[in-house]
């Protein structure tokens, strides 16, 4: 068993993103922690099958048996000293550097499922198959490769950003939405840069797109038992800032959901997601 885990009490206050392992029942499994539901369960995100190596589940709820043992992560990639060793593990993986336009969500999706520490001791052990091949099954590379159009590369490089924040934090986005038949809706975000840069930004991207919208993201916790996101389309760049009209928010609302399914959006008044 990893040195760098901590036996988990039930009364500790957990911070969104901590690392959680599960270990009984035959299992061993890890996950980032989201929040609790009503019912005092965890919800966790990324879940790892770290006995075989698998992607589980993209969000999940962790019910433990009576003979599981649950642990913790107190390290993390924020301020950690060993951060960049790992990130240099990462980055010299073949299919990293084969898909540049995945390069920011591939380390997204890491730095939000493992710690630097085991990235590290999965390189000293000959074992990097416990990290690359979730990350494989993530982006439907290398193993697990299928005919990835722009659309599909669009829609789950946006969805990273998505999974990546925690209740409170936001992103900024561009999206093209249009009110035609089988029309595709797409969304584009670099973070919190200015809706100007993201512009810049989406010009180099192979499924470059002329957007319509543009707006915030929020996350703010669970709702329906989905993870729950307040959006607007508040952009000054792209809209009419804090004077957007509803319809306008809702309709960005309704194409999200369209895309992702999973989640539930709720339209923001104005720039109400900031």
């Amino acid at each position: 068993m990893d040195d760098l885990l901590k036996p988990l009490d039930t009364k500790k206050s957990l911070e969104p993103g901590t690392i959680i392992r599960r270990v009984g029942s035959g299992k061993d499994q890890q996950g980032s922690f989201l929040e609790y539901d009503g019912s005092y369960n965890m919800i966790l995100c990324n879940i790892i099958d770290m006995k075989a190596g698998t992607l589980l589940a993209s969000v999940g709820v962790l019910k433990p048996q009576s003979s599981d043992k649950l642990y913790y992560y107190e390290s993390s990639f924020g301020n950690n000293p060993v951060s960049e060793k790992a990130m240099k593990i990462i980055k010299n993986w073949p299919l990293y550097k084969k898909y540049v336009d995945l390069q920011d969500s591939i380390v997204n999706f890491i730095k939000i499922s493992y710690v630097p520490e085991q990235i590290i001791d999965m390189s000293n052990k000959d074992s990097l198959q416990l990290l690359f091949v979730p990350v494989q099954q993530k982006f439907r590379i290398g193993r697990f490769a299928e005919r990835r159009n722009v659309d599909r590369i669009c829609k789950d490089t946006f969805m990273l950003w998505l999974e990546s924040l925690n209740p409170g934090e936001r992103i900024n986005y561009l999206a093209l939405i249009m009110q035609k038949k089988d029309h595709h809706p797409r969304f584009y975000s670099v973070g919190t840069k200015p809706h100007e840069k993201i512009a810049k930004m989406l010009e180099n991207e192979m499924f470059n797109f002329d957007p319509t919208h543009g707006g915030h993201i929020k996350a703010t916790g669970l709702k329906n038992g989905k993870r729950h996101f307040s959006v607007d389309a508040g952009s000054k760049y792209m809209g009419l800032g804090v004077m957007t009209q509803g319809e306008v928010n809702k309709m960005v609302a309704n194409a999200l959901t369209e895309l992702y399914p999973e989640f539930e959006f709720t339209p923001a008044e104005g720039r109400g997601a900031l």
